[in-house]
This record gives structure tokens, C-alpha cells and sequence, in this order.
């Protein structure tokens, strides 16, 4: 029966079910249990997935990782039966094995489960975010308190209290109930925001043994509002697991749906008619009733809302499309009026970017990937793509062969780059230095490219790679002055080329004929070697060996370091080289935000690239959800993450140079502030936007 105020303000000051105490058993459990959950398990998930929208506008369609909303409102609902299989650290792999219901969208349990860390032990309660209240670790973010206790089959049962010592988008509100003597948790209800979203958590925990720490029950709901745009999601799911005493319940039905299998995806409802764990409500049957099994669309708009264009023209104008070809190919074309990511710099400007994908898969185990990208700078008001042919060949070895082109780059060749050089000899001050950078009229080559490479892994933690790159460089603004200064209008380079990467104690998962890499926790070093031929018309002679080593070293409260050091020495330049190395490079058309974390320096001057024949850079980054910003009043629902930036670099005629940042991580936008430091005084300051646009 539940306790008095009183008696719960008297345990948790003493007695052995006084608040601490009934915590350091909840701590001690997995423990006590004398086991652990393997890095290997399988899971299968019966999921019900309920989903009511409302769209009034098209901002939604810029929310990432956001579904497509149709038009007005809509009921759906479907159902799936799903195998998870993890793989190691980070790796999870899903088999599809039923599905039905009537939704156009993609299937959403691959959102949530795919992030999902199925041990409410654990640090966090999903893989990037939300740190778990039953970490002994997260205890400094939360107070607890119990609420009451009752008599279950005879064992206390005490019913805790949590709330967030601040507000913060990392922490969770809620309860949860656990036996006073043993401190394993019976079951959970946590109340967080993700993304944009609200979500509810609650679940049941299985009984005994492994089962006891994991959910054998889990239901998500999730309300989402943006500018008067609405969805309601919820996800009910039952969950099997696979590894050592199972002691969860399973569903009491006539056939026992954990023991299907298929070779091919169930796509009819009968087979949830007759295996289904749990009888639907009466509103999921409606759904169900009212839609059109053979399209699988459902009828079920409530209010239509006003149309200022067509629907054809706002999904050709505003969506991304995607064509299936066969089961197993499909290519995705970019919407016409919205770009995939925007940026601004204050020393690079604004920049559009968007890409394609083409994706094919074959029985043999093959694989092929044609993945474009375009981009623009209006302050260079120049082009930039990219085209990278992706080919798996041989995946027992992770063989695979690349074939990427790639235009747009500006560069100076090392004739002008010695005679820069002469002129800088002598200058100290960063404002000199900049000064005479100025005042030299540079002649830029464009640079066109294509590289092929051919990599394998002899060993799990050896890559092995080797290819040939082909430059053709054209001079900008060619003219007869140019030609008597002896500049060429074209320059062509043929370099065979090697690459080694080492990743110590890297181990590999093999499953049904694929090879994964499973993650080390140990850096990652690269060696690179490449030297460029005079054959034929090619002209351009040089030597170059580049190192790099990367490394992430994950910390308490989803915090992480990320490390990066390098250099690069020319060993040998002809007069009609060029000073282009691959681990240091002006990048005007960057992956995503992530690039900032592998060290890319933002205030450096493009020129300083290309000046050097040797360089040597140290960058870290200091990533934590909990910083500064994060802590204060309302910002605390936006902020994601919240990020540190030390970069130093050192090239022949600069001498030392350093960057330090700070940056935010919103659902949509990302924001940094850098300053730069060069020979012990500051020279600049600026700040980046970058905005992301769109779902998958």
C-alpha cells in the first residue's frame, strides 16, 4: 500500500529502503546478476505503429530526418515483424521478415530501434542522446525520490521519482518502479524531448536472469508541432531477445510468431491476423477498415486544407523522388528548389549543395553506389562536383574499387608558389604576410581530376590501397601576357599512388556472407605515397608522403575528444607541379558539419594551402551535450551538442598558427564562432552557419 508523505520523508534520510540506499542496489544490479549482455545478440520486434498528421504548410519538408507529410489530416497504421541482429559496437543489422499497413511513408521502427540501446543499464537510452538515469555515472544529473511502494507476489515493490537537477534536452523526467530488495527495475515511463519532438518512454522489464535488463515491452509516444504542422506517433512494440536465460514473457499466442521465418517480407495482413501478440484497439481496426488494401492508401483526410499550387508541382519543385528499378536498386533525384545543406563563412561566403544517389545490389554479394554531389559559392561564383563510383567486389575483404571526378578547385602551380615564397622571406607579421598575398597577381589553374583506386584488407585491422590519379589543369584567364611570363594554358599529371591504414586490434564480424568492421576504440593511422610521371603529355613531376592519424575517444555523458594530427612533405617538385595534398585541403564543398570535427581550419587563408612543401597540424575538438549555452533557461530544448575547437598548424613562411572555436548543434542549424592566432596575436574573427535541409 502506498506510504505517507511523512514515512517517505523519513526513508530517505535513513533505513535500508531510504532513497540512497534502494539507488546503490538499482546500481549494483547487472552486478549482482554475475552477467553481462554479449556484444552479440539477436532481438525480433513485433511492432504496432499508429500515426496521425496534420500538415498545414510545407516547412516540414526541411526538418530533417522528417517524413514527407501529405496534405491535410491523416490516420495511418501498420504493423511489422522485424529481426535485429547486433553485430559489435555500433553495428546494428535488420531483417525485414513481415509488414503491412497503410502507410506511403518508409517503416519508422528503423528510426527509433535503429538508435535504440535495448539496456536501460546503459549510459545512454539511445545510441547519440538521452543519458539514462540508471547509470550510476548519470546519477550527478538527476534527483530521485520515492513516491510510495506496494506488496507484488509477495515483494516489495518502490516506486521512484526522477527529475533533472537542470533543464537540459540530454535528461529525462519520470519514475520507475523496482523491487526494494534486489534493486531490479520491474518497469519505467521517462518523459524527454528529441529532436523537435516530445516522446514518452515506458516499458516493462523482462523477469530474471539477462531478461531483467533489458524491455521485453516498449511503447514510444511521440508529438511533434512545427509552425502549425502536427504528428502524433505511437510506437507499441514486444520485443524477443536471443542470448543467454531468457527469462522475458513472451506473448500468449496459439503460434508461437517468435519462431518465424522467412526468405522473403510477409506483406499480408493475414499473417498479423494470426500471429498477432495482442488484439487491436477498435481505432486501429477503423483505420484499417477504412483504407484500400490494394494501394495501400488510406482515405482517412479529415480536413482538406487550402492549395496555393498543385500537388505534382509542390512534390516536383520540393521533393526528393525516388525510383525503384528493381528490389534492389533505386536512384533518388534532389528536389529542383531545395538544396541539400547551406553554408556561410565570413571568409568563404554563402554555398548551395545537393546530391544523387544511385544504389544497386546483387545475389552475389556485389554492390555498386553512384553518389553525386554539387555544390556553389557565390563568392567564388564557381562550380564544384563531385562523382564517386563506389563498386564492393569482394566483401569477405572489403574489396571494393572507386572511381570519383571531381572539378572546380582554384590553385597556383609551384612556379609561383617558389616565387611567392622569395617575396614572403624575411616577413614576420601576420599583416605583412597578408599584405604581399595581396598585392601578387596569383594565376589560377582549374583543376579537373579523376582518381581510381582498388582497396582490400588482407588483415581486420590492415586497408590496403592502391590506384593512379590523372589531373588536368587549365590556367584561368589565359592570354598572350600570360604565355611570355612562361605560363602554360594546360597541365597534365599521371601519379600511381598508395595508401595504407592501420587500425590496431580491429576486429570483423562475418554474417551471412558480409564482412562488417567492428570499431576499435584505438586510432586510425593513414600513410599515403603518390608520385606524379612526365609521360607523355603529361608534364607534371613531383614526390609526396602524407601521415594522418585520427582518433575519437569517447568520455562519460555521451562527451567525446576527437583528435587529429598529420603532415606532408613534398620530397621532389618539377617547376610545373603543384602543391595539392589530400589530408590538407581548402574545402569549399564539405561533407556536413562533422568535417569541423576532423580539424578543418576556417580562417585560414586559401593561399596558405598551396604555399608550403612541408606542413605539420595538431586539431581537437571537445564535444558534450552539457557546456555552457546548453544549461541556460529555454535554449536548453534546442541545443544538441555543444563543441570546443583547438587547431594549430605550421608551414614554411606562417610559421606557428592557431584556431579556436565554439559551436552549437540545433535540430536543423549549425553555429560556430572562430578566432584565429597567428605569431602570439589575434587576426581574425568570424562565425559559420551552416543549415540543413531536408530528411533522408
Amino acid at each position: 500500500m502506498p506510504l505517507s508523505a511523512t514515512a517517505n520523508k523519513e526513508q530517505d534520510r535513513q533505513g535500508d529502503n531510504g532513497t540512497d540506499s534502494i539507488m546503490a542496489r538499482i546500481y549494483r544490479y547487472p552486478a549482482r546478476l554475475g552477467q553481462a549482455l554479449p556484444e552479440t545478440w539477436t532481438m525480433k520486434v513485433y511492432a504496432a505503429h499508429t500515426l496521425h498528421t496534420r500538415r498545414k504548410n510545407i516547412l516540414t519538408r526541411y526538418v530533417p530526418g522528417l517524413f514527407k507529410l501529405q496534405r491535410g489530416e491523416h490516420n495511418y497504421f501498420g504493423e511489422s515483424l522485424n529481426l535485429y541482429e547486433k553485430k559489435g559496437s555500433g553495428i546494428m543489422v535488420k531483417t525485414e521478415l513481415a509488414a503491412y499497413g497503410t502507410m506511403p511513408y518508409r517503416s519508422r521502427d528503423e528510426v527509433w530501434l535503429g538508435q535504440y540501446n535495448p539496456s536501460i543499464y546503459a549510459d545512454g537510452l539511445f545510441s547519440d542522446r538521452i543519458l539514462s538515469p540508471l547509470w550510476p555515472s548519470n546519477r550527478r544529473y538527476y534527483r530521485f525520490a520515492v513516491k510510495g511502494s506496494r506488496l507484488e507476489e509477495g515483494r516489495q515493490i518502490v516506486c521512484i521519482n526522477v527529475t533533472p537537477r537542470f533543464s537540459n534536452t540530454q535528461l529525462v523526467r519520470g519514475d520507475f518502479d523496482a523491487d526494494a530488495e534486489t534493486g531490479r527495475v520491474c518497469r519505467f515511463s521517462f518523459d524527454f524531448v528529441y529532436g523537435l519532438g516530445r516522446l514518452h518512454f515506458e516499458g516493462e522489464m523482462g523477469r530474471s536472469g539477462l531478461a531483467s535488463l533489458v524491455p521485453c515491452r516498449m511503447a514510444l509516444v511521440s508529438r511533434l508541432s512545427v509552425l502549425g504542422n502536427k504528428i502524433d506517433e505511437t510506437f507499441d512494440a514486444t520485443a524477443l531477445y536471443d542470448f543467454a536465460d531468457v527469462g522475458s514473457r513472451r506473448p500468449t499466442t496459439t503460434t508461437d510468431i517468435w519462431h518465424t521465418t522467412t526468405d522473403t517480407v510477409v506483406r499480408q495482413k493475414a499473417f498479423f491476423d494470426a500471429y498477432r501478440p495482442r488484439p487491436l484497439s477498435s481505432e486501429q481496426i477503423a483505420v484499417y477498415e477504412r483504407s484500400d488494401t490494394t494501394t495501400g492508401q488510406t482515405d482517412t483526410v479529415s480536413r482538406p486544407i487550402r492549395r496555393f499550387i498543385s500537388p505534382g508541382t509542390e512534390n516536383m519543385l520540393f521533393d526528393s523522388h525516388v525510383v525503384t528499378f528493381s528490389p534492389t536498386g533505386f536512384v533518388k533525384l534532389p528536389p529542383l528548389l531545395t538544396p541539400r545543406s547551406i553554408g556561410w563563412s565570413r571568409s568563404k561566403g554563402f554555398s548551395l549543395q545537393t546530391r544523387f544517389v544511385f544504389s544497386k545490389q546483387w545475389p552475389q554479394r556485389c554492390s555498386l553506389e553512384f553518389a553525386p554531389r554539387v555544390g556553389y559559392n557565390f563568392k567564388q561564383k564557381q562550380v564544384y562536383w563531385r562523382l564517386p563510383l563506389r563498386m564492393d567486389l569482394y566483401r569477405l575483404r572489403s574489396g571494393s574499387l572507386t572511381l570519383e571526378a571531381s572539378g572546380g578547385d582554384h590553385a597556383y602551380s609551384s612556379r609561383q608558389a617558389d616565387e611567392i615564397r622569395r617575396q614572403l622571406a624575411g616577413h614576420t607579421e601576420y599583416d605583412s604576410l597578408i599584405h604581399l598575398f595581396d598585392q601578387y597577381q596569383f594565376h589560377y589553374y582549374r583543376d579537373n581530376r579523376l582518381l581510381a583506386s582498388l582497396s582490400v584488407s588482407p588483415l581486420p585491422h590492415v586497408t590496403l590501397q592502391t590506384g593512379m590519379r590523372l589531373h588536368h589543369r587549365t590556367l584561368i584567364g589565359w592570354n598572350e601576357t600570360a604565355a611570355e611570363g612562361g605560363m602554360k594554358h594546360y597541365l597534365s599529371s599521371i601519379a600511381p599512388r598508395v595508401q595504407i591504414i592501420w587500425t590496431p586490434q580491429r576486429q570483423t564480424s562475418r554474417t551471412s556472407g558480409r564482412h562488417y568492421s567492428l570499431w576499435s576504440g584505438h586510432p586510425m593511422l593513414m600513410a599515403d605515397y603518390e608520385r606524379g610521371f612526365s609521360i607523355g603529355r603529361a608534364s607534371t613531376r613531383y614526390e609526396r608522403i602524407e601521415t594522418d592519424l585520427r582518433y575519437t575517444l569517447p568520455l562519460r555523458a555521451l562527451r567525446a575528444i576527437h583528435l587529429r594530427v598529420g603532415a606532408g612533405l613534398y620530397t621532389r617538385r618539377g617547376p610545373d607541379s603543384f602543391i595539392d595534398y589530400d589530408h590538407f585541403r581548402d574545402e569549399w564543398m564539405p561533407q556536413g558539419w562533422r568535417d569541423e570535427l576532423s580539424g578543418q581550419f576556417q580562417l585560414l587563408d586559401s593561399r596558405w594551402y598551396n604555399e608550403s612543401d612541408h606542413y605539420a597540424r595538431l586539431s581537437t575538438a571537445y564535444e558534450s551535450p552539457m557546456l555552457l549555452i546548453s544549461r541556460i533557461g529555454k535554449l536548453t530544448r534546442y541545443v544538441q551538442k555543444e563543441r570546443l575547437y583547438f587547431n594549430l598548424l605550421h608551414v614554411k613562411a606562417l610559421g606557428p598558427y592557431g584556431e579556436f572555436g565554439y559551436g552549437i548543434s540545433l535540430p536543423m542549424i549549425d553555429f560556430g564562432a572562430f578566432m584565429s592566432i597567428a605569431n602570439g596575436r589575434a587576426t581574425k574573427f568570424a562565425v559559420k552557419i551552416a543549415l540543413n535541409l531536408g530528411g533522408d
